[in-house]
């Protein structure tokens, strides 16, 4: 008999996410370069990744069941869901140079309302701006510079 039919359930689902995942990787095209894994690599890590988990949930599912969120958690979990919306249609309009600062300020702002309770909203904002210019530089110093890559330049700066 199934204790937990939620974990159960869930453990099926991620498998089965896994194995449809798994199969549209090897619906891409191989990698004409020698030694390059090509684009299947992280979608099958991720697919492997979900796999393992889902079957964790079958054979060892927690003892009881509880609440599956809070209300508080479910706020929080559409916050960052609407942040991650916004990054898409950003990238879409702007690009990633002006995306990537504006996410990770958004994001290590609402991360530091948990991680840096002491500290005021002015500190916070500072903080979250100075990381999200560093980083966002470094990324892109890493990816344009070092690696070359051509990154989306979005619809309003192709439209010239």
């Amino acid at each position: 008999m199934i204790k937990n039919k939620k974990d159960f359930g869930l453990g099926v689902v991620s498998i089965l996410i896994a194995a449809g995942i798994t199969y549209a990787s090897f619906q891409l095209r191989g990698s004409t370069y020698v030694g390059d894994p090509g684009p299947r690599m992280f979608p099958l890590f991720g697919a492997a990744l979900m796999f393992i988990c889902g079957v964790a949930l079958i054979i060892k599912p927690e003892k009881e069941q509880k609440v599956f969120m809070t209300p508080k958690q479910w706020k929080s979990g559409l916050l960052m869901f609407g942040v991650y919306v916004l990054a898409t249609l950003l990238f879409y309009l702007v690009g990633f140079a002006v995306t990537l600062p504006i996410i990770f300020f958004i994001l290590t702002y609402l991360m530091s309302r948990l991680s840096l309770k002491d500290l005021t909203k002015k500190q916070r904002t500072i903080r979250s701006l100075v990381f999200a210019i560093l980083a966002g530089a470094g990324v892109y110093v890493v990816y344009v510079i070092l690696l070359d890559a051509v990154l989306p330049k979005g619809l309003l700066f192709t439209l010239r």
